[in-house]
């Protein structure tokens, strides 16, 4: 399982910041994107990490939680965002993932914690991720959702029954990852963890990101 750090904030000098802490250390960042539609939070844009030139170095996962994806993929291709997640519960998904497509993403679909993984099916041929939300979206530092680990075993079994021969879809853990849960995370299946408060609450992320790594 990789680890990707995830970065809220609204600050660009902490933007900034975080980047250059993670420097050398992991090559994908995602970056939490919220306008206070879809989430009741805001956040730094994707026009001001367009101005941080350290993002340049790292492969980025837009995270955008809010109601209106396609209007940011303009910017997202200007940012040089890789991939992009959106959530299920924006709706109009399948014209979404059109619209990813068409821009040349990776796409990631997220599942908001009360979400059914059978809400993916009508698109598991359109989509690179599925994202298990394991808080609910909006803010760092909130508490694990312990049943995520039953919603992954479920993800694991729906896809390996429905997915063509020959394709694969990745499963991405998003919230309350930390040193105390990583392991569960690792050893019930996701192919990545999203980590955020975390690692960045840790006064040596270099030294946290090791031992994160340790259990994975």
């Amino acid at each position: 399982m990789n680890i990707i750090p995830a970065i809220l904030t609204k600050d660009i000098a902490d933007l900034r910041h975080k980047f250059e802490q993670l420097q050398g250390l992991t090559d994908w960042v995602q970056i939490d994107i919220m306008d206070k539609t879809l989430v009741n939070n805001t956040s730094i844009t994707l026009e001001d990490l367009s101005g941080v030139e350290i993002a340049k170095e790292f492969s980025l996962e837009a995270h955008l939680m809010v109601k209106n994806p396609i209007q940011y993929f303009e910017v997202c291709k200007r940012a040089n965002i890789k991939r992009v997640v959106f959530h299920i519960e924006a709706q109009d998904t399948k014209n979404i993932l059109s619209k990813a497509e068409s821009f040349g993403f990776e796409r990631g679909l997220a599942l908001n914690p009360e979400t059914s993984v059978e809400k993916i099916i009508p698109y598991i041929n359109q989509i690179d991720v599925v994202v298990l939300m394991s808080v609910n979206p909006g803010l760092q530092g909130q508490a694990f959702i312990e049943e995520t680990l039953e919603k992954i075993k479920a993800l694991k079994n729906l896809l390996a029954k429905h997915l063509p021969a020959g394709r694969q879809v990745k499963i991405e853990v998003d919230g309350g990852v930390n040193i105390d849960n990583i392991k569960s995370v690792a050893d019930t299946g996701a192919d990545y963890a999203v980590v955020g408060s975390g690692l960045f609450t840790s006064e040596n992320i270099k030294e946290r990101l090791a031992q994160l790594q340790l259990y994975v």
